[in-house]
């Protein structure tokens, strides 16, 4: 079997997943294995999870970027989600953190991968940073970016005016299934809200996923927006 790309959603300490997930795609030692951010908070085995991509490849998350600005703010200031993250990781995993990129093109696939998104009609490089963390609804060319339970109505999910040239994959947002476009893959499925945990397998774009074995935490029961067709975001 040639080399693979295996890309993998939000992991938010769901390491027992993640290597069931890897098992089930057949991953070896010849893929090329890439987190797509968010690995830290929520789940379980947080420090587990950045050791794990520390092995491989990841994207910066807005999780990730969140812990590098507190990374000097006194306990008492942190929400406990993010002391108990804190807690157990060390400079070591926050120096990694710090080295993480922004995207990882694949150009060997016309594809991407970014955390949350991108902005219609510019570059990879005259992205806002806080666009390929954050981005979801968008009426362009407004920068301005809304959760989809607070958009304003007229307010798009940012897949329905990215074009291209790039396919791009990415998590972030939490669908209720793979959200599968002509030019984006969304793959974050909320493992750690006890739905799945999702990767996406180049150069076939198959989908393979996993049950979460718990649900880790809760918060994201209450409504469904659809953004793309018939798939939802939980918000």
């Amino acid at each position: 079997m040639s080399a693979r790309t295996i890309v993998i959603g939000d992991l938010h300490g769901c390491l027992d997943e993640a290597l069931e997930l890897l098992d089930k795609a057949g991953a070896t030692s010849s893929d090329r294995i890439i987190f797509a951010g968010d690995l830290v908070d929520r789940g379980p085995k947080r420090r587990e999870c950045v050791e794990l991509a520390m092995r491989h490849e990841a994207i910066l998350g807005n999780h990730e970027e969140k812990h590098l600005q507190q990374r000097r703010r006194p306990d008492e200031r942190l929400l406990p989600d993010h002391l108990e993250t804190r807690r157990v990781l060390d400079p070591e995993h926050y120096d990694w953190m710090a080295g993480l990129p922004h995207f990882i093109r694949l150009p060997e696939h016309n594809a991407v991968v970014v955390h949350a998104g991108l902005l219609p009609d510019r570059s990879l490089e005259a992205q806002d940073p806080y666009h390929l963390l954050h981005v979801q609804c968008i009426q362009p060319p407004s920068t301005k970016s809304f959760w989809p339970s607070k958009a304003p109505e007229g307010w798009t999910f940012w897949t329905h005016h990215w074009k291209g040239p790039e396919r791009v994959i990415f998590g972030h947002t939490v669908f209720d299934k793979p959200l599968v476009t002509e030019h984006a893959v969304g793959i974050d499925t909320g493992c750690v809200y006890g739905r799945s945990l999702t990767a996406v397998v180049l150069p076939t774009w198959e989908l393979v996923s996993v049950p979460a074995r718990h649900s880790y935490r809760g918060g994201k029961e209450v409504a469904k927006f659809p953004v793309h067709g018939d798939v939802c975001v939980y918000s």
